[in-house]
């Protein structure tokens, strides 16, 4: 009886472990509570209906034609973009801006991989790498056959502002999700880098991401996908399954936004890598032949993936359930580590509902033609009587930043957001965050001030002005 009671203590105190460990809270900002990272807690504070949908596709569509022809935004349409190429003209543009630009960094305060000064053997050779030796006189069409960075420079090189920090390189620009659509104007002296246009910027793309279109007509034909055949990832991330019988789509990442196309029924057999469809969306993927060729190839997406068929409607519900899919997800300087920065994160929210968003904080807060305020000079009271007046899913910007909208509590105004750091609460000391958190715009920055005293600009991206 005795070696049961014991038993049974020990049993009941395994129970108790377990449950404190089920229960156990992540971490949080010094005023933010475990009930602020549910949507329901956020939707419960809205005053407007949070299913009506806010912009229907054909609103949709005419933001982004006016967003992407708005010179501030530095948006490309790819559709119209100049086929014609002067290599002489790249290669001299690319090596002057180029010496002028690495001057930054051999002026101090940077680093490579190793921790070392950067050197200026090694931004020559950085520089020298942009020089093309492949005369071009069109562009090429490419297909992202991966999710991969658009580079500022040719070359794999890290270069940090801190020893020992590789997770934070000025090399990284922004990316390119699978099956999205990269313009080829130059190649790198090496021929590992393609430099081209993404819709959003311009920079450099391994070579070997890139899957080359024989013409126009079969580069549309990947990414341009009827709104009713388009498969959106919903997820900050999703894997596609294993298989060893298709190696080129085995276990390929998709991240938020990510656009496929679903295989018409009856146009695939009964099986897709080797597998029976059921319970599983057949879609068209990308996949980059030995020679550099593009050619689509049948997967499966797990049904129990989150993703929609076609863009998600727009509404509160919907932006804040996509918003906090990344929550706790690594912070990503220009979309390296597989991850996203601030305003990656923001374009990725809004791609699941067909908007597109212009690269940076800047050229987003930069757009004309959605509904913004400027709230440039006001006090903090000010410009928190004009954050009362807007819905969440606003973005917010100051210099260097940008936050989506939640709503407020107890007097204190909170948003989602990409961060890389903040001032410790306690010591003032700058504290690294690296993380997609919920925090409030009372939280400080570096230099002591506060967030709301830095926010200069709120726009709402699906709203005309």
């Amino acid at each position: 009886m005795g070696k049961m009671k014991k038993i049974a203590a020990i049993m009941i105190a395994m129970t108790m472990l377990c449950t404190t460990e089920a229960h156990a809270a992540a971490a949080y900002m010094d005023d933010v509570t475990r009930e602020m990272s549910l949507t329901s807690y956020w939707l419960s504070r809205q005053l407007q209906n949070v299913d009506e949908v806010l912009a229907d596709k054909d609103q949709i569509k005419l933001i982004n034609e006016r967003v992407m022809a708005d010179p501030a935004t530095k948006m490309h349409d790819l559709k119209k973009i100049d086929e014609n190429v002067n290599t002489a003209n790249i290669n001299a543009l690319m090596f002057t801006s180029g010496v002028e630009e690495m001057k930054t960094y051999t002026a101090g305060g940077y680093f490579d991989a190793f921790g070392n000064p950067v050197t200026e053997a090694l931004t020559n050779a950085i520089v020298l790498n942009t020089q093309s030796t492949v005369t071009r006189s069109k562009v090429s069409y490419g297909i992202a056959a991966a999710r991969t960075e658009i580079r500022s420079y040719p070359t794999d090189a890290i270069i940090t502002d801190e020893v020992g920090d590789l997770n934070f390189d000025y090399m990284a620009n922004s990316t390119l999700r699978i099956n999205e659509p990269f313009v080829i104007k130059s190649s790198s002296n090496d021929g590992l880098y393609y430099y081209g246009y993404s819709s959003s910027t311009s920079g450099w793309v391994k070579a070997a991401d890139i899957a080359i279109c024989k013409d126009k007509y079969e580069w549309l034909n990947a990414w341009d996908i009827p709104s009713e055949r388009v498969l959106v990832v919903l997820d900050g991330k999703v894997y596609l399954e294993q298989s060893n019988t298709n190696p080129s789509v085995s276990g390929l990442m998709l991240t938020m936004g990510t656009c496929l196309e679903i295989a018409p029924q009856g146009s695939y057999g009964n099986l897709v890598t080797n597998r029976s469809p059921i319970q599983n969306y057949v879609v068209y993927v990308p996949v980059r032949n030995l020679d550099g060729s593009y050619k689509k190839e049948l997967a499966l997406v797990s049904e129990g993936e989150h993703v929609h068929e076609g863009f998600l409607p727009l509404t509160t519900r919907n932006l804040l359930n996509v918003a906090f899919e990344m929550l706790g997800d690594t912070y990503g300087w220009g979309g390296m580590l597989a991850s996203e920065d601030c305003s990656g994160y923001i374009r990725s929210i809004y791609k699941c509902f067909g908007l597109e968003l212009p690269r940076n904080t800047t050229w987003q807060a930069a757009s004309s033609s959605v509904l913004h305020h400027d709230l440039t000079g006001m006090s903090a009271e000010q410009k928190k009587s004009v954050l009362n007046l807007m819905p969440a899913g606003s973005v917010i910007f100051f210099k260097g930043h940008e936050m989506m909208y939640l709503g407020q509590n107890a007097g204190k105004y909170y948003v989602i957001s990409s961060s890389s750091s903040v001032a410790d609460s306690k010591t003032g000391q700058k504290m690294r965050l690296r993380s997609v958190l919920i925090s409030s715009l009372d939280t400080k920055r570096a230099n002591g001030t506060s967030w709301i005293d830095n926010v200069y600009m709120v726009n709402v991206p699906y709203v005309m002005k």
